[in-house]
């Protein structure tokens, strides 16, 4: 190459280094960036809102002590949902017009997400959902992802499970009636169905609710070998125990929910054999060192949904920096450009409707724990 050529080549290389400079300078001119996290601080599913909570602040910490996404600090603004999608509207309102932020990280609820995405699809803000598995979320809007599977897969594994695994032939089903219920229903009534299972009754019951003894006898009278349970850990608990106290004795299934100690705490022994779908244990250096840093900070090993809660956090930097800003339509395009990326919860591309896709296995519980089923 001429001398000339390498001039050129180093002005061109000193030319860029300016300006990426004078991003940086002109972003952190700007102040911290405001995330929002909408989840269920209190209430039925707290559990799940706290575990993502310490996931998300782990996160944040990592990256402000690294001197932030483009010389700029993160913040997040937390608003509890009480699992409701009531407040998750009132959550999502407060964070938009007072907080101004350009993205939410969202919880676990299903309802809570069908009922902000609209709002976000108007205000062209971006929901990174954790753990909201609906069927209806996908591809609701182009600014709603999620880094948790769609209940239409987590369905079809269990379904499968059920009728050519355990042999089980007439299945009942006890669900929270909501959208996150409904949907399991739905989807694993269709699974089952179509491989040639019956389904003996299906019995609802409301969120929060304590006593399921009514449900329980009329699904008890139908002789079923097998009940589907969906709902949070909280409730299905006290199911699993009721249902051993009316001598219930068909095999039991779950769902991905379920794997929390609380449910342990509740239902005791009554919570063995209960087999439910979970993602397969991911694996890498993303995952041993968020693990590592985890056990560090909190002193106790990963609970359910902090792994998801710790890569929204990273997604979302990870989006400004490809995108080179915070706005939500920026944000949204940086999200829907990553490919193959390697979080603590596994490798994540997300589809054209915004999902992800991780492998799933089935888990069973033994004497009060959470083991793969052989």
């Amino acid at each position: 190459m001429s001398k000339k050529a390498w001039l050129g080549v180093a002005v061109a290389v000193a030319i860029a280094a300016l300006a990426v400079f004078a991003l940086r300078t002109r972003l952190s001119k700007q102040g911290g960036i405001t995330i929002g996290a909408t989840l269920p601080l209190s209430g039925d599913a707290a559990v799940f809102g706290k575990n993502t909570q310490e996931g998300i602040d782990l996160a944040v910490k990592e990256i402000n002590d690294a001197g932030g996404v483009l010389g700029r600090k993160i913040t997040i603004q937390y608003e509890d949902t009480q699992a409701l999608a009531k407040e998750g509207v009132t959550a999502y309102q407060k964070l938009v017009s007072v907080n101004k932020v350009p993205a939410i990280i969202d919880d676990s609820v299903s309802s809570v997400t069908l009922a902000m995405a609209p709002l976000a699809d108007r205000d062209h803000v971006v929901i990174l959902a954790t753990g909201a598995t609906a069927p209806q979320i996908s591809g609701v809007s182009k600014y709603v992802f999620r880094i948790w599977n769609s209940d239409a897969y987590e369905g079809q594994v269990i379904a499968e499970c059920a009728f050519a695994e355990m042999s089980l032939k007439n299945v009942a089903i006890l669900y929270c009636n909501n959208e996150y219920g409904q949907g399991l229903k739905g989807v694993f009534r269709a699974q089952f169905l179509g491989r040639g299972g019956r389904i003996a009754t299906e019995e609802a019951f409301e969120q929060g609710a304590t006593d399921f003894r009514t449900q329980l006898t009329k699904i008890g009278a139908t002789n079923p070998d097998g009940i589907y349970l969906v709902g949070y850990p909280k409730e299905i608990g006290a199911a699993l125990r009721q249902s051993k106290e009316l001598g219930i004795s068909a095999k039991l299934l779950g769902t991905v929910a379920l794997h929390d100690q609380q449910l342990i705490d509740i239902a005791g022994h009554a919570a063995d054999g209960v087999v439910f779908p979970f993602p397969k244990d991911p694996t890498g250096n993303q995952v041993d060192n968020f693990k590592t840093a985890f056990a560090a900070k909190y002193s106790k090993a990963p609970p359910v949904l902090a792994d998801v809660g710790y890569d929204a956090v990273r997604m979302i930097a990870r989006a400004i920096e490809v995108s080179k800003d915070a706005a939500g339509d920026q944000l949204r395009q940086g999200l829907s450009t990553l490919k193959d990326y390697s979080g603590a919860s596994g490798m994540m591309t997300f589809d054209e409707r915004g999902d992800v896709h991780k492998p799933m296995g089935i888990k069973v519980i033994q004497d009060g724990k959470f083991v793969w089923r052989s």
